[in-house]
């Protein structure tokens, strides 16, 4: 083992931990990346102009080419359902048919449930995951007060139903989306697997949030807004009906699995059918004019889909360089010789990726096309769909961006709130990863 490989490796262990120290006090990413590249760049003697220029920025500029537009309808969208409260209107239907007359322990599952199904709901309708737990929020919120679920266990409640949606197969999200065009693939590769590890993210945080909750209502904690302010309600607010709220989701689903249009036609047809339904129900500001909300909506979105973009694509610039030191090849080497199925090797090496780059976009911008042309031994189907679950495996560790704020805007710590995600989202994730490759690995002809 010579002193360059130890001291490469040694690298990006020192960047990846600034990474992950730094975020969770609270850094923001856009800074704190690149100084972290930067470390992987000195430490490993790369010219830094050359790396920054080309690689950083390669990586960078790429996913905003690549992913922009998708981000940019996804996240109009999902503004509209947030001002519209298109979703509230989901839940409460949801929760008036199925928990009207339930008390307790029941409500507080069939609310778990309901939470779950509208997350799900969103974000297999095309909405950006990134996108839709803040359109969930007030959601949640609400429905955790409803059914007295304790305030820390918002964001785990919050993450069932997207992490679900993200490995579902036919999902218009970019976790589904990018391996399509790289291993030449249809939205619903690997069908019957990636139902099953939908269904066990599911079923499997449900029980394990429902039994969470259970223990700690049982010793006594309730619902409280702690340092929240309490939302004002009117009980005059005019809610989108059940049937507006669900079609510019069915659109996109329709448009994209059945008819088999891009994905950017798919949502910009459900961002058009959600402009024409929802914005007669936004509340304007005293003064305002409708046309002025909807623009401010207008407005908001776009500000949102520029700051997600960023986000993402600055991460894809570090773990481009990364990628570009030395050592990585000799990492990448090491894990694709491992002497375990080929599908276990995509598992175990999208996973890693994605838990650097802190984003399964960018892991899957870098390690598909590697993967592709190294793992020739499986069906592509397969890989898609393993790929895909791999994603979210180790993608709501602590420092991911979407915790971060979340976790914020519940006024949560990581210590009061981050176990409940942890112990549901991460390990069901890791679970139904295995499950699907075990399945693939011994089935290949379910691909």
């Amino acid at each position: 083992m010579t002193m360059s490989f130890v001291i490469g490796i040694l690298s990006i262990l020192i960047a990846f931990g600034m990474l992950v120290y730094f975020s969770f006090k609270g850094f923001s990413i856009i800074w704190l990346a690149p100084i972290c590249a930067l470390v992987v760049i000195v430490l490993n003697q790369m010219d830094p102009y050359t790396v920054i220029t080309e690689a950083f920025m390669g990586g960078f500029s790429g996913v905003v080419a690549a992913l922009f537009p998708i981000f940019f309808l996804a996240i109009l969208m999902g503004r509209i359902y947030t001002d519209s409260n298109a979703a509230m209107s989901i839940a409460k239907t949801l929760m008036h048919v199925f928990a009207r007359n339930a008390a307790g322990e029941r409500k507080q599952l069939i609310a778990i449930i309901i939470c779950a199904v509208t997350g799900f709901a969103l974000a297999y309708g095309g909405i950006d995951t990134f996108c839709v737990l803040f359109t969930l929020f007030p959601v949640i919120l609400s429905i955790s007060e409803q059914a007295d679920i304790p305030r820390r266990f918002m964001i785990g409640i919050m993450c069932i139903g997207v992490t679900a949606a993200a490995v579902c197969p036919g999902a218009p999200l970019v976790s589904n989306y990018i391996p399509m065009p790289i291993l030449g693939t249809p939205s619903t590769a690997g069908f019957l697997p990636g139902i099953i590890g939908s269904l066990i993210i599911l079923v499997g945080c449900c029980w394990t949030l429902f039994s969470m909750v259970k223990k700690a209502s049982r010793n006594g904690e309730h619902f409280s807004y702690g340092p929240l302010p309490v939302p004002e309600e009117s009980e005059d607010r005019n809610y989108p009906s059940f049937l507006f709220s669900i079609l510019p989701i069915l659109f996109v689903v329709v448009a994209f699995d059945i008819f088999k249009l891009t994905l950017i036609y798919s949502l910009a047809i459900g961002l058009i059918v959600s402009l024409i339904l929802l914005p007669r129900y936004f509340v304007a500001k005293e003064g305002e004019s409708a046309l002025r909300a909807l623009i401010h909506t207008l407005n908001e979105g776009g500000r949102a889909a520029a700051e997600a973009i960023a986000m993402l694509a600055i991460m894809v610039g570090f773990a481009s360089v990364v990628q570009a030191a030395p050592v990585f090849q000799t990492i990448v080497d090491g894990v694709t010789n491992l002497s375990v199925p080929s599908l276990f090797i995509v598992l175990i090496s999208t996973g890693l990726i994605v838990a650097i780059t802190g984003s399964p976009p960018a892991g899957l911008q870098i390690i598909l096309p590697i993967l592709s042309t190294t793992i020739t031994d499986v069906p592509p189907a397969a890989m898609h769909r393993v790929a895909s679950m791999a994603t979210q495996t180790l993608d709501l560790l602590p420092f991911q961006g979407a915790i971060i704020i979340m976790l914020g805007m519940a006024g949560l710590s990581h210590k009061e709130g981050y176990h409940p995600i942890f112990r549901a989202e991460v390990i069901w994730g890791c679970v139904a990863a295995v499950v699907v490759t075990i399945l693939l690995t011994l089935f290949p002809a379910l691909a």
